[in-house]
């Protein structure tokens, strides 16, 4: 046996034993030390005065059973600002008495939350009487019309009455304004009386008229409000119910039909008929949620391990000192192995690439605008950058100046592509500024070059390699299966190195020139 596969056989038993060691000794698992995914939310509002008084009130997300909020952050430099309890409810309240054109205020928390699901009795009666300090969530308003004569006959018409089994009134109330109501985008506040006879409404009015119809029949129930966390920029809120069965206040969404279910990616900002904002009228205001998938250090678990010698986020937390995010430092480990797909894209497929790691890099640069928009800014930087190389070579400088020049346009090209996503509200452009900007100097260099010397056809097919092989490298390193694996057993990299050992000579034939030599080669196994 040769020297290099001794060495690739004593790097996968040093890697098995220590992972075996782990599991079964130790009683180390993923599970005790991985972080747990969750949102930041950043809320900017903005402002105009024109020396008068302005006053902004937002509500601001609670702690509870399903969430839980931390590392808020307020920054309103011209603005004071205070926290008002409000029953169940947090408001966040700014306010000067004289303000003077365009303010910002930005509001910025993380949340971690979990998918609640609801177990329900099979019977349950409605309650002849309820306690007094729940009478205000059997209470009519100006929107939420309880015992209404059009409401009544609805009940009628479902066959249900006070006399009913709670769950089995419940479920014929949902399915009705789930299925039979229709869903639109109405603005405003719609109530429970014209959502029934329009027989359309968006999730407030859709909202409101389950909660007239279950406080009619004597239900206690109420309204919550919040968002619906996904990544990206928006400015829609959301409205759903809950309803008290039993000793639990049990969620219900017939606009988005969860039944007994709160999802993962709901955030409860405030319960009641609330707007999500007041302010000073006459006054012109905007404001934009921007949301963003995190890995948050799980701190009581952290704190359950501190004394486990085997404990890696002990290592870890040192870089989050530093400020090294938990996210950033996935990547970072995950990169040798975007570099090993790199490797097996060159010498087992064999696609040409420009650079040996340079796919790995660029794909760890695209985390944050990710892939559709990282391609589409890097390409459009290589393909001008290699225009503009053109041009400078009529001037006959030699070659670091030249390089100089480019690494200028490249910096100057992520600015503006970068400010350009911020005007057109779309972030991931806007992060455009992570990319590697010496190797996508060089990156222009070598595309410009291979042009030249063997024309642009050439060029754009190791162009195309390059993309191909950044898309795999892409989807490795942001594997959340793959991340979570190498954070916890980081000697995974130990078969990054034993997977370079054995690509690295790769004498078999290659994918493509089994395509290359398709005919040649089957043609010979028949004739044998």
């Amino acid at each position: 046996m040769s020297v290099k596969n001794i060495l690739i056989v004593v790097l996968l038993v040093v890697f098995n034993g220590l992972v075996l060691v782990k599991i079964f000794v130790l009683d180390y698992t993923p599970s005790t030390i991985l972080p747990e995914t969750g949102y930041r939310v950043k809320l900017e509002m903005e402002a105009t005065g024109h020396g008068s008084e302005i006053n902004i009130r937002a509500m601001l997300p609670p702690n509870t059973q399903h969430q839980d909020i931390f590392d808020e952050q307020v920054v309103s430099d011209n603005f004071n600002y205070g926290q008002i309890n409000a029953g169940l409810n947090r408001i966040g309240h700014w306010y000067n008495n004289a303000i003077n054109g365009p303010q910002k205020i930005t509001y910025t928390f993380n949340v971690i939350s979990k998918k609640v699901n609801f177990m329900l009795p099979k019977k349950l009666s409605i309650p002849v009487s309820t306690d007094p300090n729940l009478n205000r969530y059997l209470e009519k308003t100006d929107l939420i019309q309880v015992r209404n004569k059009d409401i009544l006959r609805q009940l009628s018409a479902l066959g249900i009455d006070r006399n009913s089994d709670m769950i089995v009134a419940i479920r014929k109330i949902y399915k009705y304004i789930s299925e039979d109501i229709k869903t639109t985008g109405f603005s405003g506040k719609t109530d429970a009386i014209t959502t029934l006879r329009l027989r359309e409404a968006s999730c407030n009015g859709k909202s409101r008229l389950f909660v007239a119809m279950l406080r009619t029949l004597g239900i206690p129930s109420r309204l919550v409000g919040g968002l619906i966390l996904n990544s990206g920029s928006k400015t829609v809120t959301h409205q759903w119910l809950e309803v008290l069965i039993g000793d639990q206040w049990v969620t219900m969404d017939p606009t988005n039909r969860h039944f007994a279910v709160t999802p993962k990616n709901y955030l409860i900002t405030y319960y009641g008929d609330e707007p999500f904002f007041k302010r000073t009228s006459n006054v012109n205001f905007k404001y934009i949620f921007n949301i963003e998938r995190e890995n948050f250090t799980r701190n009581a678990d952290v704190e359950g391990l501190a004394a486990h010698p085997l404990n890696i986020m002990n290592a870890w937390s040192l870089f989050n000192k530093a400020g090294l995010s938990m996210s950033l430092l996935r990547v970072i480990l995950l990169i040798p192995l975007g570099a090993l797909v790199t490797i097996i894209f060159r010498n087992v497929i064999g696609l040409q690439t420009f650079g040996t790691f340079l796919p790995a890099l660029i794909a760890s640069s695209f985390r944050e605008t990710n892939l559709l928009w990282g391609v589409v800014a890097f390409s459009s930087i290589i393909v001008v950058g290699s225009l503009l190389r053109w041009v400078i070579d009529k001037l006959k400088i030699t070659h670091t100046p030249k390089l100089t020049i480019l690494l200028v346009f490249v910096v100057l090209s992520i600015l503006v592509i970068s400010a350009t996503g911020v005007l057109i509200d779309n972030m991931y452009l806007a992060k455009a500024t992570l990319f590697p900007l010496a190797l996508m100097s060089i990156t222009i260099e070598r595309f410009a070059l291979l042009t030249q010397e063997s024309g642009a056809k050439e060029a754009f097919r190791i162009y195309t390699n390059t993309i191909i092989t950044v898309i795999f490298c892409y989807l490795v390193i942001n594997a959340e299966v793959l991340q979570t694996f190498v954070m916890a057993f980081p000697e995974t990299l130990l078969l990054v190195i034993a997977g370079g050992l054995y690509f690295g000579n790769w004498v078999g034939i290659r994918v493509t020139e089994l395509v290359r030599f398709r005919k040649l080669i089957f043609n010979e196994e028949k004739t044998a």
